[in-house]
């Protein structure tokens, strides 16, 4: 939650193996040259965090109202957004589960482009009031909502039978053929979809409109939710796509210009609500670099928000064998080059999607131990793709958590007051070290499952005897602890 300043697929969510696409790709597309990306402007967020392994400068944090690091573990919601009404099957009893069985403080809401502006210039009142209704029962759970703008193959009318995001109105296909794909992210390279993306970042120089009208749509979206104290932020477009222009000819000077105009936009209305920016998918998801350039917000509060989803995992490969090497390449690569673009922009960073490997598929608890192990490395919160219930999802047809549900229902540090050194479980014991940092206040929060922690926890701290305190709040799940505002750096230690 955050203090206000008021002004006025089919299947997952995400791109998929660059194995597969970016082969294909490159036979409509030219390679293109790596394009120099400006550098981060000076920020007011940025409030270091957890030192990379390597040494390196550590990242920004994301940051509440009351001046503490947020560490965001939560769930996508929901795939099922993506049909025609636009909104998710949960219910408000399945949000209160969420956050008591999952522990989860934040929520990746979808949105589509499509549902907020049917006709150009005309936003759906009554389609927004059935999204303030669901963010209220994030609200009442104390959890923090990230709006993303969601899209997949540009739009349903740019391929019959495939897409979600854009309106009919705002899909230019130039009367060229479509036919959907198997695997569907070959869809993205047909000629209509192709042009619909073109057509929208401009590349044909015929539409300025569109950017304008999808800027124009945020800031209706913005206007209507900036004073919600649930909204966090706002995720500007899922997985963005350049058509025929990519990688270093699309981030940096298409990408990044279409971004600045919607973050203007945003801040006519909202001063302080976080900004969260995706690189391209393709590429980035799996690990390679980015050239997204920064943009320019006098509030500081931008969030680089790439995903992961590795090749072969993302189109139901296994995690065992000469897959696991592959992948755990691209974990590799991952784990340097996106924290490196965020350090680069000056910015936080968040994890937007992470997942979709069904709990069936040899090496699923080990994929998901593994990336949560890299997020607790690098200091990161994240988003798991997707609370829809399957054998991929978090519970199962019947409501009961499945395998994977059950390892992100870890324990973890929801607010830190303080800049986060450190965040580790292992042996059945959390540890959490940060340092004091002038403008951070209240208590440092952990949400402590109760299978791992099935009575009253004990805590062991550095600070001296006498001067920090705890409250353990047995139905929340959380531990609250006031640490001495004496000693400069604070370490605990939780034990069942």
């Amino acid at each position: 939650m955050r203090a206000r300043t008021v002004l006025g697929r089919h299947g997952r969510g995400r791109f998929a193996s660059a194995a597969v696409l970016a082969a294909s790709i490159l036979t409509v597309v030219p390679a293109t040259p790596a394009m120099s990306a400006s550098p981060a402007e000076p920020g007011a967020a940025g409030t270091a965090g957890a030192p990379a392994a390597d040494g390196s400068a550590p990242l920004p944090v994301i940051t509440d109202d009351q001046g503490r690091a947020l560490i965001l573990h939560g769930l996508n919601t929901a795939s099922s957004a993506k049909g025609p009404s636009g909104l998710p099957w949960v219910g408000r009893d399945d949000v209160v589960r969420e956050a008591r069985e999952i522990g989860t403080n934040s929520v990746r809401y979808l949105l589509q482009w499509k549902n907020v502006e049917p006709r150009p210039g005309e936003y759906d009142e009554t389609y927004l009031d059935e999204v303030a209704e669901r963010l209220a029962w994030y609200r009442e759970q104390g959890m923090h909502v990230i709006l993303d703008m969601h899209q997949d193959i540009y739009g349903p009318a740019a391929c019959a039978g495939s897409g979600n995001g854009a309106p009919a109105w705002a899909t230019y296909t130039d009367g060229l053929p479509c036919t959907p794909q198997d695997p569907w992210v070959l869809t993205y390279l047909q000629p209509a979809v192709l042009r619909a993306y073109d057509n929208l970042f401009d590349n044909t120089g015929r539409h300025p409109e569109l950017a304008r009208h999808y800027a124009g749509m945020w800031r209706h979206v913005a206007a209507r939710f900036a004073d919600e104290p649930a909204v966090l932020g706002y995720d500007l477009m899922n997985e963005p796509f350049g058509g025929t222009r990519q990688f270093g000819f699309f981030e940096g000077p298409v990408l990044t210009p279409f971004y600045q105009r919607i973050v203007d936009a945003i801040r006519e209305e909202d001063r302080d609500g976080w900004i969260f920016v995706e690189p391209q998918a393709l590429g980035p998801n799996e690990g390679a670099d980015s050239s997204l350039a920064a943009v320019r917000d006098p509030s500081g509060r931008v969030v680089f928000a790439p995903h992961f989803y590795p090749g072969g995992v993302d189109l139901g490969g296994s995690y065992d064998g000469l897959a696991k090497v592959l992948v755990q390449a691209q974990f590799a690569l991952w784990k340097r080059n996106m924290p490196g673009v965020a350090r680069r922009l000056g910015t936080p960073m968040w994890l937007g999607e992470v997942g979709g490997m069904s709990e069936r598929v040899a090496g699923a608890d080990a994929f998901t131990s593994d990336w949560l192990a890299m997020a607790d490395e690098l200091g990161i919160g994240w988003a798991y793709w997707s609370n829809d219930p399957g054998p991929a999802g978090v519970t199962d047809a019947d409501g009961r958590l499945t395998s994977i549900g059950r390892l992100l229902a870890r324990p973890y540090p929801r607010a830190v007051a303080g800049t986060p050194t450190r965040i580790s479980y292992a042996g059945r014991a959390l540890t959490v070290a940060w340092n004091e940092r002038a403008g951070a206040s209240g208590p440092t929060e952990l949400w402590l499952p109760a299978g791992a922690f099935p009575g009253t926890p004990k805590v062991a701290a550095t600070d001296p005897t006498g001067t920090w305190r705890s409250r353990w709040d047995a139905g929340r799940r959380v531990l609250s602890v006031w640490a001495d505002p004496g000693s400069p750096s604070h370490t605990l230690t939780v034990t069942p």
